[in-house]
């Protein structure tokens, strides 16, 4: 069972996966540094506090009893100045205090006589605040604890975050931002050569000279899709090629013996057969000049690049049908504007799709039925007839080349429709078919309001 894959833009996912990549790798090591800046100061922290306990332990004199802390003048001052930041206690085996920096190294000694020495705890705060960061050694049969208080700690760490944080703006950021900017700009210029490829195969029509892509300009991963597609649009013009030439060699090749035979018939007596024989070689006559007609529009670009006057193009080719209507005992009524309705196009091929119009509708509906022909301001060119209609699952058909209504008994030959709708394209213009009001078809050739 098939399954369908949804589309997708290969510039957007480049774009969001590069921009992923970009700001990992540009904010990556900002927030590494971060993380590195906060671990260090973790370990500075423990550091500290191991040479604070190793300073007591030096300063302790364990010669006498009780043990006496000799410690430097600075290192008192500092401790009796740093409102209880910094804290030690001295604790005999029997948990009681030796010496000690202040009475809130009491709460200190408590907590470091429940565990081990040699590891780090957390002391709470009688005041209720931020608890005290703490370290215990042994020394002899006394056990040293020392403790500091997190706010040093949280203004390293918001000192760290902070320079970390300005030098990302700083560089991090516009780095980051011009990087971007280069990754777009790369990937527009990279799309846009392949948005040329794709223009340039949009314009490619069949019979082009010029059917091929132009490689330049383009990705190494894209030159091999366009040069398979060139190689395939080589192969498709010598098939096209092959098929134009028997097309018409084919209808040249045929218009002698259909103009043999059409005088051969002639000679012979009147009667049903020669009535018979006449309509199929008038018939056969037809389709070889619609071949050629069809070749011709094959061959090459038709040229559109002239002011047409609509009301001109279809009364002369009115006139031209007159003899025509007049043999099957039928009414033509042209309408047009006063003003002339002009458009840019090819007068030739438009009279021939005109006129292909009106035999169709010569063709499909019963002898002495009219036929209205209009030239509106949209611009338009409209042929009503009084015939049976086209269903409306088949109107897509009939402008395809040898396609018939099944339920159509005419003689036509299934490629004056088509031919309509080839020079209506080529000009821009649709060739539609919808019912007429009171029965029959309105078959049109409508160009755009902007047109």
């Amino acid at each position: 069972m098939s399954t369908t894959v949804e589309p997708w833009s290969l510039k957007r996912r480049l774009a969001i996966r590069l921009l992923v990549v970009l700001t990992l790798g540009v904010l990556g090591p900002s927030t590494v540094m971060v993380i590195a800046a906060m671990w260090a100061i973790d370990s500075m922290d423990d550091r500290a506090l191991q040479d604070q306990a190793a300073d007591i332990v030096r300063n302790l004199d364990l010669s006498v009893a009780p043990p006496v802390l000799r410690l430097p003048e600075r290192l008192v001052t500092a401790y009796e100045t740093s409102g209880n930041s910094y804290l030690y206690a001295v604790v005999d085996a029997a948990e009681k205090i030796v010496a000690s920096s202040s009475p809130a190294a009491a709460a200190l000694a408590a907590e470091a006589m429940q565990g081990p020495a040699g590891t780090f705890f957390l002391v709470p705060r009688p005041d209720g605040g931020s608890p005290w960061y703490a370290y215990s050694s042994q020394a002899g049969p006394y056990r040293i604890a020392v403790a500091q208080g997190s706010l040093h700690e949280d203004a390293m760490t918001d000192s760290v975050i902070r320079d970390l944080l300005n030098f990302s703006l700083l560089t991090a950021l516009p780095l980051l931002a011009v990087t971007v900017l280069v990754a777009i700009w790369t990937l527009s210029r990279a799309f846009r050569d392949i948005d040329r490829v794709a223009a340039d195969a949009r314009s490619i029509t069949p019979g082009g000279a010029d059917a091929r892509l132009s490689s330049s300009g383009l990705p190494n991963e894209i030159r091999p899709l366009v040069e398979a597609v060139n190689d395939a649009l080589a192969r498709l013009s010598r098939a096209y090629d092959v098929e134009r030439r028997f097309t018409t060699d084919a209808a040249h090749e045929l218009r002698t013996p259909v103009a043999v035979l059409m005088a051969r018939i002639d000679t012979m007596p009147p009667g049903a057969l020669r009535d018979d024989l006449t309509a199929d070689a008038a018939r056969l006559s037809r389709l070889v000049s619609q071949m050629l007609d069809v070749a011709r529009l094959d061959a090459a670009p038709l040229p559109v690049d002239t002011t047409v006057n609509l009301t001109s193009v279809v009364r002369e080719a009115v006139a031209q049908l007159g003899p025509l209507a007049l043999r099957d005992k039928r009414q033509m009524e042209m309408r047009a504007p006063e003003r002339p309705v002009s458009v840019r196009g090819n007068e030739a091929a438009l009279r021939l799709a005109v006129t292909n119009l009106v035999e169709n509708a010569m063709l499909h509906t019963p002898a002495g039925t009219p036929i209205d022909i209009e030239v509106t301001d949209m611009p338009s060119i409209r042929v009503l007839d009084r015939g049976p209609g086209v269903p409306a699952a088949e109107r897509g058909a009939v402008f395809e080349r040898f396609q018939r209504s099944p339920t159509t008994t005419a003689s036509g030959t299934g490629l004056g429709l088509a031919i309509v709708a080839e020079i209506a394209a080529r000009h821009g213009a649709a060739a539609t078919v919808e019912d007429r009001e009171g029965g029959g078809s309105a078959f049109a050739i409508r160009w755009p309001r902007d047109g």
